[in-house]
């Protein structure tokens, strides 16, 4: 059976196909400027907390680049590492293994992320259920292009949702499908509005899926303690080959005379 042809009319590309892609850059943009004035400002880190991170770099980096010391130089800073990662001294807090769990939803980081989490929701799904609700009421059954190009009927249930008309040929695009394909396919249009493909990408996951629920049990990963007894067991294994080792021969060897 042959596809059924349609004359569209010149009018729904300023009165229906652009009206849609203009009103979801809006609604886009305006989201994203209000999300930023809503995001709370990040707190500073205490002091114990940095110091226990800045630490743990620098055995990483000791571990990683021992080959720039001499072997005198590298026992003396292995034992130094061995000593402290195997005290308590750089902890930023001794928690005590038989303390009772505190309730999470004591804890002000998790409210805040519960909070966070709540107006991301609010600011990604009241805009676009009403823009939905927009192209539904106006538009509903509305045929509005046809695209240049041939497609499988694959597409035909992507590009026509509203459309109830089975020997419709597939290049013809339902105002609702046209809704979808700006709300996947915007990314373009706010990097060059927003002149940072970053914020882009960022906005473009924020229409297309909720955010990630906090962890209410707390941080997962692993405690302080096996963390400082991991990097002081690899610490302890380590094999030092000095870079200094027969860097003469080496020297010669490169750069001949």
């Amino acid at each position: 059976m042959a596809s059924l042809d349609l004359i569209l009319d010149p009018q729904l590309k300023y009165w229906v196909l652009l009206p849609i892609t203009f009103a979801m850059v809006l609604v886009g943009l305006l989201r994203s400027n209000v999300t930023l004035l809503l995001k709370p400002q990040p707190k500073l880190e205490g002091y114990k907390e940095s110091r226990e991170k800045q630490f743990l770099k620098r055995a990483a980096c000791f571990r990683s680049n021992n080959g720039l010391l001499t072997k005198d130089e590298f026992d003396i800073r292995q034992q130094y590492y061995l000593e402290k990662l195997n005290s308590t001294e750089f902890y930023a807090k001794i928690e005590s293994s038989s303390a009772t769990p505190a309730n999470p939803f004591t804890d002000g980081a998790t409210n805040d992320a519960l909070v966070n989490m709540a107006k991301g929701s609010l600011m990604n799904y009241i805009p676009q259920t009403l823009i939905m609700g927009w192209v539904n009421y106006f538009f509903a059954g509305f045929v509005i292009m046809k695209l240049p190009f041939p497609l499988t009927d694959g597409f035909k249930s992507m590009l026509q949702n509203g459309v109830a008309t089975p020997d419709l040929d597939v290049k013809y695009v339902s105002a609702i499908s046209w809704y979808f394909v700006n709300l996947f396919g915007l990314r373009p249009i706010y990097s060059l509005l927003m002149g940072d493909s970053t914020a882009a990408d960022e906005l473009i996951s924020q229409q297309q899926q909720q955010q990630a629920l906090p962890n209410i049990g707390g941080p997962g990963g692993p405690k302080v303690d096996k963390v400082f007894k991991a990097e002081a067991e690899n610490i302890q294994i380590l094999s030092h080959d000095s870079l200094y080792d027969g860097i003469v021969e080496r020297v010669l060897n490169q750069y001949p005379i």
